[in-house]
């Protein structure tokens, strides 16, 4: 129970866990595109080169996800958080110091084991523990802070290459996650509100919410396998990672092949969007049907595809792209664990999210080659946006139909 007139430790907790996405996950992970030309005029590297490193680490946060969800429940969401910092942090001091191409595969490979130690998963794990009615806000904030996180630390990281060298930079970043995010990893981050003698929420459950919890079955993944909404969910991911890889690779220049100018401009607005639909779609996934939920923010993709397809004839749709897309961009990734939690419980909570996140992460990589395929056979982008529009399709229909999962029998029941 919280003490009255204090603030409920939770909010300490999501402040913390905000920063911890903001500095620790998007120092390595955002800041990437800063030093491409640094290094190429530095060593001669060429673009190529320098981006194998990226998609190399990518894709392994990705295949990290399961293990880093069985870490989590095995050893806590601590201790994995402070090894992910601790990783974080020192790649990013040796980047500063290497000199051939293979000390940055190395590092950035060593630094994805870390990246994935102090994203999503262990992160939206913590907050499910401490957090049931308000669970949607306290998401909502915490994702916000990796919309945050990929402007100002983009912005650190550059205006640090000007004044130090890319150098510099590298080595500023990783003092920046050693020196902040380490030790509030360290003074923060408590497992669940029973380690301090407080209920989720701060507020008490009531005898009908006690009697709910006592019978609440929380699925395994392989239980959950064998359920119907497991596997809608899993399209769900697949269908939004196949548009976000394609948009976060090939957004601007399908934007300049319509003739938009500042094409830039308008997806980093269509970016800081995403942070409200994080904050905007979690505060109200705690009063409002999840299920209702998703299917709107499947109706913004639809609008923001739309707006995208009548663009050359209508300039002034590029900001319904901009709305509509970013809004659904932020808000998807905030809903769905909330989804994952109510339909399979919090027992395995970071073993879905590590499995989702697999899922996505090959979705993700699939969307951007699948685009560029398209382009270089076509020319243009208008037979990709028309792939895009039909996967959004059926994202609409998925979160449609999605229902509940059958509790499965015990051995108890079943004998």
């Amino acid at each position: 129970m919280a003490r009255e007139g204090k603030v409920f430790y939770g909010w300490w907790i999501v402040a913390a866990t905000f920063i911890v996405l903001l500095i620790g996950l998007s120092s390595g992970f955002y800041t990437v595109s800063v030093f491409l030309e640094p290094l190429r005029r530095a060593f001669g590297w060429s673009a190529t080169q320098v981006s194998i490193g990226f998609t190399l680490a990518a894709l392994l946060v990705g295949l990290l996800s399961p293990v880093v969800g069985v870490a989590v429940a095995r050893f806590g969401v601590k201790k994995v958080q402070l090894y992910g910092a601790t990783t974080v942090g020192l790649a990013l001091l040796m980047l500063g110091s290497m000199q051939q191409l293979w000390h940055y595969y190395a590092l950035l490979i060593f630094m994805a084991t870390g990246l994935a130690s102090v994203s999503i998963v262990p992160s939206q794990t913590l907050i499910s523990h401490w957090f049931n009615r308000k669970r949607g806000m306290a998401m909502g904030i915490i994702m916000s802070g990796i919309g945050v996180g990929g402007m100002v630390m983009v912005f650190v990281a550059s205006q640090a290459a000007a004044s130090f060298g890319w150098r510099g930079a590298y080595r500023l970043l990783g003092l920046l996650v050693l020196g902040i995010v380490l030790p509030l990893i360290l003074a923060v981050v408590k497992e669940k509100p029973a380690d301090l003698g407080l209920d989720p929420d701060g507020i008490p459950l009531t005898a009908t919410e006690t009697q709910e919890r006592a019978s609440a079955f929380g699925f395994t993944v392989a239980q959950a396998f064998k359920c119907l909404p497991f596997h809608v969910l899993a399209f769900l991911t697949i269908f939004y990672s196949l548009i976000l890889g394609g948009m976060t690779q090939h957004a601007i220049a399908l934007l300049r092949s319509l003739s938009v100018d500042q094409a830039s401009l308008f997806w980093s607005l269509a970016l800081g969007f995403s942070v409200l639909g994080r904050l905007a779609f979690g505060g109200a996934a705690d009063r409002i049907s999840q299920k209702g939920l998703m299917i709107v923010i499947w109706g913004f993709h639809l609008i923001g595809l739309l707006s995208v397809v009548y663009l050359v004839d209508a300039a002034p749709l590029v900001w319904g792209f901009v709305i509509f897309y970013g809004c659904a961009l932020g808000a998807f990734p905030t809903l769905f664990p909330l989804m994952v939690g109510r339909k399979f419980g919090l027992d395995h909570f970071s073993k879905f999210v590590g499995v989702f996140g697999l899922i996505q992460i090959l979705s993700l990589a699939t969307g951007a080659i699948l685009l560029g395929r398209m382009y270089d056979a076509s020319g243009s982008y208008s037979g990709a946006v028309q792939v895009l529009l039909v996967v959004a399709v059926l994202g609409t229909i998925a979160a449609t139909v999605i229902g509940d999962p059958a509790r499965p029998k015990t051995s108890v029941e079943q004998g």
